[in-house]
């Protein structure tokens, strides 16, 4: 791969809560190798799945992908000098050198070259604690299964995947043509219809995925001796509905025009929430930010002094340059919102059965109501977002080493323009590997979309 120095920087923020998740994440880091320390057992995990189970027995969860996040965003020793490469180039260049291909996840290749490294600690933050078990899922990242199993066999530590259904949508698979199978729907998503491609899990599939979780929590408790007690377990599965009912609050809010809180907080503000669900920091942090974020719509206080347009972001995020969400904002354009990373309205509690609520909220999750995993899935989720938050257009984010998210990508953009006059604009790039990205390119399709955004109408007024 090209070596190369790109300029890269921070998001600017506008919501002062938004500051607070550095702290927040610095202090994870710091507790984790607390409770490794004082002889708590570590888990290494995965974004998506639930950390509920994780708390009630009494497990410290650290993530490989948010590693790689932090590896895309610093340099080694926390300098500032450009000249040095991003920390996550450093261990995708030793996962390289030992055979892994470089069109591989950047979170996968930074968390491999940072274990052969043989010194987890010389990383940001002092890296992640050695694991002492790992436990991910098969839903969403077709990777995680081969690449956390590898972890697992260098750490030599215990491995649990947890196999879950993958959802799509209700069309019958023998609809000749996908594209020509979801025609009959897209007029529906333009009434206004919503979830038209979601439907409720079926016993069969709860049944599999309760039994899962039952052995995923066996799996604790064998490796570590800690016991499941179901009284501990609602307690945090209560702090986690509570929570998400103020995400839900935040959502709402952030309609508001001009925009209180655009897409730079929203992708910082993720982290509580994607990492450290069911625990009272997490819940008492949305609250501040609820707080904040109604007072601004109350005054009137937008991202920017004078907006003009309005943006959806469909993807994940180029970690190593988040100051890309702040660039339509001379053209007087804000970033708005972003599926990814927020939640849908929870199942009921269910507290004399919550594992079994957690099952119908994994397979919420894996069915697309987190990620899109169908196509369908994915345009219904951006046309009500566009609506519902008033964008004039999208950029979504081609991520090249990410194959359940790269093929899809382009034909989402091209059925959203014509079948929807929603225009998009892509970015392509990996998440936290600079070396992927153009920045001349991307700048140059950036003015050009924002040129046209100024000359047409916006799509939903």
């Amino acid at each position: 791969m090209e070596d190369k120095r790109v300029k890269t920087a921070p998001s600017k923020k506008s919501v002062n809560t938004a500051r607070e998740v550095w702290p927040y994440v610095k202090e994870d880091y710091a507790s984790a190798h607390r409770a490794k320390a004082e002889g708590k057992p570590v888990v290494w995990s995965c974004a998506i799945i639930p950390k509920e189970v994780f708390w009630a027995l009494d497990v410290y969860p650290v993530f490989p992908e948010h590693f790689g996040v932090i590896s895309g965003m610093m340099r080694r020793g926390g300098t500032k000098d450009e000249s040095v490469e991003k920390e996550a180039v450093r261990f995708s260049r030793l996962a390289e050198a030992a055979g892994f291909a470089s069109y591989l996840c950047g979170y996968a290749r930074a968390s491999i070259g940072n274990t052969l490294t043989g010194n987890l600690a010389d990383a940001p933050l002092g890296g992640l604690p050695k694991p002492d078990m790992i436990i991910t899922t098969s839903f969403v990242c077709d990777l995680r299964g081969k690449w956390l199993r590898y972890l697992a066999q260098k750490h030599n530590v215990p491995f649990y995947i947890l196999d879950i259904p993958e959802r799509g949508c209700d069309l019958p698979l023998t609809m000749p043509g996908l594209r020509s199978a979801f025609l009959p729907f897209y007029e529906k998503i333009k009434r206004g219809e919503r979830d038209i491609f979601f439907s409720l899990p079926a016993d069969h599939e709860l049944d599999y995925t309760q039994t899962q979780w039952e052995e995923c929590i066996r799996f604790i408790e064998d490796v570590t001796g800690h016991k499941y007690n179901q009284d501990r377990f609602n307690e945090v599965m209560d702090i986690s509905y509570r929570t998400n009912e103020i995400r839900l609050e935040i959502l709402e809010l952030r309609k508001a025009v001009p925009a209180p809180m655009g897409v730079a907080d929203g992708l910082a503000c993720m982290y509580p929430g994607t990492y450290t669900m069911g625990t009272k920091r997490c819940y008492e942090f949305y609250v501040r930010l609820r707080d904040e974020v109604k007072e601004r719509v109350e005054n009137g206080i937008g991202t920017i002094p004078n907006e003009r347009f309005r943006l959806l972001w469909y993807g994940l995020a180029p970690w190593f340059n988040m100051s890309l969400f702040n660039y339509f904002e001379k053209f007087g354009g804000v970033f708005v919102y972003e599926p990814i990373y927020n939640l849908v309205p929870f199942p009921p509690r269910m507290p004399e059965n919550p594992v079994r609520e957690l099952a119908i909220r994994t397979l919420q999750q894996s069915g697309g109501m987190i990620a899109p995993t169908t196509i369908g899935q994915a345009v219904s989720t951006l046309v009500n977002a566009a609506r519902e938050y008033k964008c004039s257009g999208i950029v979504t984010f081609y991520l090249i080493t990410c194959r359940p998210v790269v093929y899809p990508t382009v034909e989402i953009a091209r059925v959203l323009e014509e079948d929807f006059g929603i225009p998009a604009v892509p970015i392509e790039c990996d998440l936290i590997d600079e070396r992927t990205y153009s920045e001349a390119q991307t700048l140059a399709r950036f003015d050009a979309f924002a040129e046209r955004l100024l000359k047409m109408e916006p799509v939903f007024a």
